[in-house]
């Protein structure tokens, strides 16, 4: 597979505190990644600096092989990155059909239109005139995702996909989520849920404190491997063990 995305040696910051440090990670066109860390890792900094909703102090972020690490987070848009923010970040008083559409308006060239989006999420048909501020969270999220579909991007950036959505609403996004990554989507995922992540990805890559410290196959990676680089242990040796997630589960919400 051709390289998508390519970061090399990337910086960010919030104020002087070094968020994202000397970071290099490469995506392939039709890759899933699972971005998993703890909180404070870096991660949400690391995809909102790669879709241009936070500056660069430093290296290049590099997409379908142009240097965008200056560009406006509009153009990179045009160019196929969207972002699913962290709290979803729809406009409240709009319905589900009308978000979708206000990102259809700027859209690249592609098969994603309302009536797509609701057949991939069929959560949202019956919904689909309802304020999105009235809707519940796994409503919302789809509704986020979806919404970024409509630009018809390249790369789809997924922020904290299951956090705070009750167990039920998580497993509709990953259906979706999983024949979305099916039909050969480019997908980076941040999840606390390390089962979920790996459930739908190709590879695992794991920050700690703005850095990559584990960057595995989702099949060569073993609980240990994972549980070290999560928590910074640096201990020693591995176990063919099946993986399971170091984090606590999100606490669920009303659905």
């Amino acid at each position: 597979m051709a390289d998508l995305l390519h970061i090399s040696h990337l910086d960010a910051r919030h104020g002087l505190l070094p968020a994202v440090r000397d970071l290099s990670l490469t995506v392939s066109d039709g890759e899933a990644v699972a971005l998993v860390g703890a909180n404070g890792a870096g991660k949400s900094t690391l995809l909102r600096t790669v879709a241009g909703a936070h500056p660069a102090a430093g290296g290049t972020v590099t997409f379908d092989g142009d240097d965008i690490t200056g560009l406006a987070a509009h153009r990179r848009v045009t160019r196929g990155l969207a972002l699913v923010p962290e709290g979803r970040k729809l406009f409240p008083d709009l319905t589900v059909e009308e978000n979708l559409l206000v990102a259809g308006r700027r859209a690249r060239p592609g098969p994603w239109s309302v009536d797509t989006v609701l057949d991939a999420f069929p959560l949202l048909r019956p919904i689909r005139h309802k304020r999105a501020g009235s809707l519940s969270g796994g409503q919302q999220q789809a509704t986020s995702i979806g919404r970024a579909l409509m630009t018809n991007p390249r790369l789809l950036l997924v922020d904290e996909v299951s956090l705070g959505l009750a167990p039920v609403a998580v497993d509709s996004v990953y259906e979706s989520l999983t024949a979305l990554i099916a039909d050969g989507a480019t997908v980076v995922l941040v999840e606390q849920d390390l089962s979920r992540a790996m459930s739908v990805a190709d590879r695992v890559v794991c920050m700690l404190e703005g850095r990559v410290v584990l960057d595995t196959p989702v099949g060569e990676v073993t609980r240990d491997q994972v549980t070290d680089a999560y928590f910074g242990l640096g201990r020693a040796g591995t176990t063919s063990a099946p993986v399971e997630t170091p984090a606590a589960h999100p606490t669920p919400e009303r659905t």
